[in-house]
């Protein structure tokens, strides 16, 4: 069954029990209005919205601890080190990750957050795996060692978001190195309602050993 909570500005549900995970809801929730306002045709503006928000909330207290470092690329002029801003625009592995590091260079402790973002469903050079490009990016999350793992895409029907929730579930059960309890995100922002859709996956103990199947 899938649990997938709608979020729009009219009907702003949050529905979740991880705390991070309620911050970037909220935080991305608040962006919906600029975000639509950019045609379809805009990707690169509404990435950078979503880079910035994603940003300028790590940099927040959050759960009551200190806060965290950002790598990002894309991000907006005026928050760039090159144009007098707080941020290095570089990306490091992930299209934005959150990080904690030692007093000594290049020792990193923690990964609170990894982001990948993607827009285009098809792979350049792969037309016959569906979503292939989504599925491409998500792989790289598989491998992260984060406390929270974050997927955003967009979706254009209602069968997009059941064949992808099927497959995020087996790449998760399927992917040995993962420990039981690994924590994912994953919003699915949809042109049709001006929102997005979301949801909590942990990681298994046990195989689920899911078969695709299509709604009744």
């Amino acid at each position: 069954m899938i649990t997938w909570t709608t979020y729009t500005t009219e009907n702003p549900l949050v529905k979740l029990n991880d705390l991070t995970s309620k911050y970037i809801i909220k935080a991305l929730g608040q962006a919906l209005t600029t975000f639509f306002s950019f045609d379809t045709t805009k990707r690169p503006q509404r990435t950078t919205l979503i880079k910035d928000t994603l940003t300028e909330l790590g940099d927040k207290k959050l759960n009551g601890k200190p806060s965290y470092k950002v790598y990002s690329h894309g991000l907006s002029n005026h928050l760039r080190q090159s144009n007098g801003g707080k941020y290095k625009n570089t990306e490091w592995l992930y299209d934005l990750h959150w990080y904690t590091e030692a007093d000594e260079p290049y020792i990193p402790t923690s990964l609170p957050l990894v982001v990948e973002c993607e827009w285009n469903p098809k792979r350049k050079g792969d037309n016959i795996v569906p979503y292939s490009g989504i599925k491409y990016d998500f792989q790289k999350l598989l491998v992260a060692n984060a406390d929270l793992r974050l997927m955003i895409f967009i979706i254009k029907k209602d069968n997009d978001i059941f064949e992808l929730d099927q497959y995020f579930d087996r790449a998760i059960d399927n992917y040995a190195h993962l420990k039981p309890n690994s924590k994912f995100l994953f919003i699915a922002f949809d042109e049709r309602i001006k929102g997005f859709h979301y949801i909590n996956k942990l990681k298994n103990e046990k195989p689920l050993n899911i078969q695709a199947h299509s709604p009744q």
